[in-house]
C-alpha cells in the first residue's frame, strides 16, 4: 500500500509541474513551434523520398531503353558490299591498274572498234552465265538511270565525300532518277551491251572518287570516306586512254565503261587477240 501511495504522489507532482509550466506565457507558442517543426520536417522528408524514387525510376527507364533500342546503322557507317549475290558471281575482268604486271594489265584491256581502252571498273558474271540481280553496294541517291545504245541500261548512285557507284550493262532497271536507294536494294538485272557482246551477260561495276575511277576490289568492306583520291600518275594513266574515247555511233555521249576484252579466267570466253603481246606504245598509237 505504501508503494501505491508513493506512486500517486509522484504522478500528482508531475501533473502539478505540467500545470505550472502550461500557465507560463511562452509555453504554448513554444509548443506550436515544435509541432510545426515536426510537421514541416515530415513533409520535407516525404518530398525528398518521392523525388529520389522518381529519379530512380527515370534512370531505370532510360537504362532499359538504351539496352533495348538497337543501333541503327546510317550511311556514314556503311561499308561497300558486293553488288550481287556472293558465291554465284565473280570478277570476270579486272580493273586496269597502271602498277599491275603486264599480264594483268593486258587482261584489263578492252578491244572496241579496233582500239584498246582500259577497264575503269570490274566486270562481274555469274557462274552459270545467266542474268542475276544487281543490288546497291551502298546507300545512295540515284543521279542517273538511263538506257544507252552502247552500254545498255546504266545507273549511277551518289554517296558522300564525292564518291559514286556506277552499274552498267544492265538488262533492266528497277530505280528512277532522284530515288533514295538503300544498301542491298535491287537496282536491276545484269544483261548485255553492244560495247561487248562477246562477254555475255555481266555487270560492269565502278567506284569513282570525284569522277576518277578506283579499283572496286580494294574498297569492299570499306567506307566511302576510305576511298582516297587517286594519285596524279593514276589520273594521268586514266586520262591517256579513257573510255570516253570510245564513241557510241548512235549517241553523242561517250560511255564511261571500258568494253570487255574477254574473261580473265582461262576457261571463259577467249580474247580475239589473246596470246598476242600488247605494249603501251601500241595502245598510245591506236588511241
Amino acid at each position: 500500500m505504501t508503494g501505491n501511495k508513493d506512486q500517486k504522489k509522484t504522478q500528482e507532482k508531475e501533473l502539478s509541474g505540467l500545470r505550472k509550466l502550461a500557465k507560463r506565457r511562452w509555453f504554448y507558442p513554444a509548443l506550436y513551434l515544435c509541432a510545426a517543426s515536426l510537421v514541416l520536417t515530415g513533409v520535407l522528408l516525404f518530398q525528398m523520398h518521392g523525388a529520389d524514387k522518381a529519379n530512380q525510376d527515370q534512370d531505370q527507364t532510360v537504362f532499359n531503353q538504351d539496352k533495348a533500342t538497337p543501333h541503327v546503322q546510317n550511311a556514314g557507317d556503311e561499308v561497300f558490299e558486293w553488288p550481287a549475290k556472293k558465291g554465284v558471281t565473280e570478277v570476270i575482268q579486272p580493273f586496269y591498274d597502271p602498277k599491275a604486271t603486264e599480264a594483268d594489265q593486258q587482261a584489263a584491256l578492252v578491244n572496241y572498234n579496233n582500239s584498246y581502252v582500259q577497264n575503269t571498273g570490274i566486270n562481274i558474271g555469274a557462274d552459270d552465265e545467266k542474268a542475276f540481280t544487281v543490288t546497291a553496294a551502298m546507300t545512295g541517291t540515284v543521279t542517273e538511270a538511263t538506257k544507252d545504245s552502247t552500254l545498255g541500261y546504266k545507273v549511277t548512285l551518289k554517296h558522300k565525300n564525292g564518291v559514286e557507284t556506277m552499274y552498267q550493262s544492265l538488262g533492266s532497271i528497277d530505280v528512277a532518277k532522284g530515288q533514295e536507294v538503300a544498301q542491298g536494294e535491287k537496282i536491276g538485272t545484269a544483261g548485255n551491251e553492244a560495247l561487248n557482246k562477246a562477254m555475255g551477260v555481266h555487270l560492269h561495276f565502278e567506284i569513282r572518287k570525284n569522277d576518277v575511277p578506283v579499283n572496286p576490289e580494294h574498297f569492299m568492306d570499306k567506307s566511302a570516306s576510305d576511298v582516297k583520291a587517286v594519285t596524279v600518275g593514276a589520273k594521268a594513266a586514266n586520262e591517256s586512254n579513257p573510255a570516253s574515247e570510245v564513241k557510241d555511233e548512235g549517241s553523242s555521249e561517250a560511255p564511261k565503261q571500258e568494253s570487255d576484252q574477254g574473261k580473265s579466267k582461262s576457261n571463259t570466253k577467249s580474247n580475239p587477240k589473246e596470246g598476242s603481246s600488247i605494249d603501251n606504245s601500241s595502245l598510245d598509237s591506236e588511241n
